[in-house]
């Protein structure tokens, strides 16, 4: 009996020593991860703490930070570099704090971030890079004060108001999925409107890829000692010009020069991490007996003729030469016309050369080219452990909104798990398709969120609660044309790389019960609107939904003079306008419109 009680005894006690360690351990928690307040009601509560030695780029993104706070709630919280031990501060970079913690960022991307709360006083916003941080900031901003930049000039930022700004206990670490997400014509080094919302987005190319061979063997240079570099076409070898030609990649010396003025390049900007090697934008090459013999008349799936073993027997070699000098740089380069298949094994690809392999998926629309499609990019993936896309995703071009979310989302998933990395696309926005320029930007950086979400939040911001269900229904509408119907369409075509987007026939098919219910959509969406600014958003959605049915009057089944007249006077009207003067001005250039 007595050792039964002794046992009872000994499992309290055991107990009660257990349940006071457990009450100790949620204090200690509750005292150790608690909430940071930077802004009550209206007053700043916290300094943004900046490194002793620091960039422009970090004291300038300090600086969008305090403006966008002090917007949102009135706040304006002091930036300084020495504050008192006590106060709550938000550390952007390496302050001397942040070195203290002696962060691991080997694993962070250098465009990624790291946002944590360290303890009750201290908040640390530091990235792989400068420009980590940068965006560390704008994801600060989106996070917990849920701004949202939506459209470029100030009409398409949204700030939402605060009275008092709570940071939650977190531990954030955020890298892009896409490592260089760019679109043109957006330049995120521009101090433009277009260029200061690709750079809030984090649209940062990273790599250099374009046409540029016209610039690495510029004939000026070269011809006079070097005529084999150039092509030698019916017959004839002539000094070229322009950019309609390309080299001869097996002419003696061809990759010594080459090397050499890369090797130059590179020492003279240390900074730049990559150099382009890609073709020229012409689709002749090199027609002397050596190079047909060696090339054997063969034709890739466009019916061009396949330049891929000797393009890229000759870009290995140069890759080889510089980074002998040079062991990190990267040659981003064009998988394109008649060098958009991958060259055959015994040719490889150097590990530093990255393939933009170059085409509209959109067209994966259709089932026949998505498989078609996957096999290409798995033939480069075969061989590059890094690949690029490069796409068509317009844009002005087109006289109806051409939105497609959801294939987007599913496509760059799918490209994620094939090795590319790296996205390049011609956007040329014009406004009218909403929110689509801002879902890609989302999506770049990470392709597995909710698209139905990101729509939800673009639409909500955009217009409020109740007009966002019509801005959604208007865009459904739009987005099941491009992807449901347009593939069944003869201009759809199979053929090349991109959708024929000069011929306007497209319109013809535009059913005439879409357009009626998207223009009560957007009158709806525009008196469903719950304040000023929303209003004005949407004003500028219907302004170009106008244009876009100004265009298809114009250009449709039943176009005349009297049409085409009064698309013109839409677009002129426009042309004044902040938000898509620079649209309006290439519109009227691609249309020949004075």
């Amino acid at each position: 009996m007595k050792t039964n009680k002794m046992k009872k005894t000994i499992v309290r006690i055991l107990f009660i020593c257990l349940f006071s360690f457990f009450l100790l351990l949620i204090s200690y928690i509750g005292v150790n991860a608690q909430t940071i307040v930077i802004v009550k009601d209206h007053k700043p509560n916290a300094y943004i703490v900046l490194p002793d030695s620091l960039s422009p780029q970090i004291q300038k993104a300090a600086k969008v930070l305090q403006d966008y706070i002090q917007q949102s709630t009135g706040a304006l919280l002091p930036i300084s570099k020495d504050i008192p031990n006590t106060s709550i501060s938000i550390h952007i970079g390496l302050t001397d704090f942040v070195r203290r913690q002696k962060i691991n960022l080997k694993n962070i991307d250098e465009d990624g971030f790291i946002l944590e709360e360290v303890n009750a006083h201290n908040f640390i916003i530091i990235g792989g890079s400068d420009w980590g941080t940068e965006f560390g900031v704008y994801s600060f901003l989106e996070r917990y004060l849920g701004v949202i930049w939506l459209m470029p000039t100030e009409i398409g930022i949204d700030i939402p108001k605060h009275e008092t700004v709570t940071l939650p206990d977190t531990r954030i670490i955020d890298s892009p999925v896409f490592l260089s997400r760019q679109m043109s014509p957006i330049d995120i080094n521009s101090n433009d409107a277009l260029g200061t919302w690709g750079r809030f987005n984090r649209l940062r190319g990273r790599i250099n890829f374009h046409h540029n061979l016209l610039n690495l063997l510029d004939p000026k240079e070269y011809y006079k000692t070097n005529p084999q570099f150039y092509p030698q076409v019916n017959g004839k070898s002539e000094m070229p010009s322009g950019f309609k030609w390309q080299p001869n990649f097996s002419a003696p010396g061809i990759v010594d020069s080459a090397s050499a003025k890369i090797i130059r390049y590179f020492k003279q900007n240390q900074k730049i991490t990559s150099y382009s090697l890609g073709i020229n934008d012409f689709s002749t090459f090199d027609q002397s007996s050596g190079s047909l013999a060696r090339r054997n008349g063969k034709r890739n799936f466009l019916g061009m003729e396949d330049v891929s073993d000797d393009y890229f027997k000759w870009a290995n070699e140069v890759a080889k030469k510089v980074t002998s000098v040079y062991p990190d740089k990267l040659f981003g380069l064009l998988a394109y016309n008649n060098v958009v298949t991958p060259p055959s094994a015994k040719i490889g690809i150097n590990s530093h050369l990255i393939p933009f392999i170059t085409y509209e998926r959109l067209k994966w629309s259709d089932p026949e080219l998505q498989d078609s499609g996957h096999q290409l990019t798995i033939g480069w993936e075969k061989l590059s452990s890094s690949i690029g896309w490069y796409d068509y995703d317009y844009g002005l071009d087109y006289l109806v909104p051409r939105v497609w979310f959801h294939e987007m989302q599913k496509y760059l998933i799918w490209g994620t798990r094939h090795h590319v990395k790296y996205y390049y696309a011609e956007l040329y926005p014009n406004w009218g398709e909403g929110p689509k320029p801002w879902i890609i930007s989302k999506l770049l950086w990470d392709p597995y969120q909710n698209v139905d979400s990101l729509l939800n939040i673009w639409y909500i911001h955009m217009g409020g609660s109740n007009a966002a269900t019509k801005l959604k229904e208007f865009y459904s509408i739009w987005e099941n044309f491009w992807t449901k119907i347009v593939p069944d369409i003869s201009w759809f075509t199979h053929s090349g790389q991109y959708l024929p987007y000069y011929d306007r026939s497209y319109i013809k098919q535009v059913p005439k019960d879409d357009i009626l219910q998207c223009d009560s959509l957007m009158n709806e969406a525009y008196s469903l609107a719950d304040n000023d600014i929303h209003r004005q958003r949407i004003s500028k959605l219907k302004q170009m939904w106008q244009l876009y049915k100004s265009g298809i009057e114009a250009y449709g089944n039943n176009a005349n003079r009297s049409s085409f007249t009064k698309f013109t006077n839409t677009l002129n009207d426009l042309s004044t306008d902040s938000l898509f003067s620079q649209s309006i001005e290439r519109i009227k250039l691609e249309f020949q419109i004075k």
